[in-house]
């Protein structure tokens, strides 16, 4: 996917290809870290390491022009709260998105 990708963006067809048409680095680098994810989830899930991934949601930073529903202290302090789970409480190969609320969702 990725390969197709930058293959498309060196010949300039990636719009035409059915590509986000906003932030499409963005996009495509996050799904390919997601993806990237999930397989180091599953190859070492017997070694008794978790490999998840945390979205932020929106959040008041530079990137988005100083918009969002929370600031990144807000942001931070859920990622803080599953990075320290006790390892027993902790999955593997999930998402988690911070929803305005901040409280971790799992899909």
């Amino acid at each position: 996917m990725i390969t197709l990708f930058l293959e498309d963006v060196r010949q300039g067809t990636w719009k035409s290809r059915g590509w986000p048409k906003i932030w499409t680095d963005y996009a495509v680098s996050k799904l390919a870290l997601n993806a990237y994810s999930k397989l180091l989830a599953k190859r070492y899930e017997s070694c008794g390491l978790s490999v998840n991934c945390f979205c932020p949601g929106f959040t008041r930073t530079s990137m988005t022009g100083g918009k969002g529903t929370h600031t990144a202290d807000d942001a931070a302090e859920v990622g803080a709260r599953l990075a320290l789970l006790p390892p027993r409480e902790l999955p593997t190969g999930k998402f988690y998105i911070a929803r305005s609320t901040l409280v971790c969702s799992k899909l």
